[in-house]
């Protein structure tokens, strides 16, 4: 995979400023225009719709059954399923979360969502035993009082939906993001921060391990592009108009920064490969944000506001296998990435 040289922050202050605006009101026009309308018109746009959804959804459940999944992989997503149906945690929700899978002697898979950053005391951590395609879900802070709003020493589900609307705007984010350090530092819980000498060492340890998968790599990264594309449709039920959006991340960010700022990068050709799970595999990202609305001189241009499921989609695919091994999504809502 080519790396431009933009930043990071460019490609985020571009794709993703949304995050600071308020919702458009674009169905609201769209359905006027479809009533301005000729009969005719209607019935063939209405025709052409349904087909194409047809389409969409014949190819999404095509893509489904072709794709291949490491035993934690297939448990996480047994996992999200049951996180959001019998507690209503969202893949919307899931980026207040750090997802992690440890396999058990039993043959289960534990995965654990524990809250990430400074969310880490708050929301706990939910932990999912999935066993013979069955899950079991319990949560560290059960039982503890959860009312008052942020105010709480534990945040649940209600906490969670609030922090998806107030999490839009920068303002009302940093105010969450500084309670729930407050919180935790009140019980005792801080965050400390690595000593450089071993944020080197692991700075070390990671180009090894890139190395290390790269030369282990059988298919071509055409191959592994497709799978995660393929794997991001079909697990986020991503529509006609959002596939439509989708477009390949390329931008390669250092994992460390140093003192004099980021760490010069390095032309090794394993920028996108990594271990994961002791297995070699490429990470394939792909952003969905919204248009750019073209600038004009004199105007204020204002961005399209964020739409559900928008962000960023990552999935590390096995070099030699082509399984899915690891994957998440990152709305941009928790300032996480």
């Amino acid at each position: 995979m080519k790396t431009n040289k933009k930043t990071i922050q460019s490609a985020m202050d571009r794709r993703l400023s949304f995050l600071n605006e308020q919702p458009s009101c674009r169905a609201a026009v769209l359905h006027r225009i479809a009533q301005e309308e000729e009969p005719v018109m209607k019935k063939k746009v209405s025709l052409g719709l349904v087909f194409a959804i047809v389409l969409v959804l014949l190819s999404v459940a095509a893509l489904a059954t072709t794709l291949l999944f490491s035993r934690k992989a297939e448990a996480s997503r047994t996992a999200d399923r049951a996180m959001e149906k019998e507690i209503g945690i969202g893949s919307e929700m899931m980026t207040f979360f750090a997802r992690g899978e440890e396999e058990q002697e039993d043959g289960s898979v534990l995965v654990t969502y524990t809250g990430a950053g400074s969310l880490e005391y708050v929301l706990g951590t939910y932990s999912v035993l999935v066993k013979d395609g069955k899950a079991e879900i319990s949560w560290n802070r059960e039982g503890e009082d959860v009312s008052g709003g942020y105010e709480a020493d534990a945040w649940g589900i209600e906490q969670l939906k609030q922090m998806l609307t107030d999490c839009l705007d920068e303002e009302t984010k940093s105010l969450v993001l500084a309670k729930a350090e407050e919180t935790a530092a009140k019980h005792g819980m801080q965050e400390d921060d690595a000593p450089s000498e071993e944020i080197e060492g692991l700075h070390e340890q990671i180009e090894a391990r890139k190395t290390a998968a790269l030369n282990a790599r059988k298919l071509s990264e055409e191959e592994m592009i497709a799978a995660g594309r393929s794997f991001i449709i079909s697990n986020y039920g991503l529509n006609e108009e959002q596939i439509a959006r989708m477009e390949l991340y390329t931008n390669y960010v250092p994992e460390f920064s140093d003192e004099e700022g980021v760490i010069p990068e390095e032309d090794n050709g394993n920028d996108w490969y990594d271990m994961i799970n002791d297995r070699p595999c490429f990470r394939v990202e792909y952003l969905l944000g919204q248009p750019e609305v073209p600038e004009q001189e004199g105007v204020v241009v204002t961005p399209l506001p964020r739409e559900e499921k928008d962000g960023y989609y990552i999935v590390y695919v096995n070099v030699e296998t082509g399984e899915i091994e690891e994957y998440e999504f990152n709305s941009g809502l928790g300032g996480i990435g």
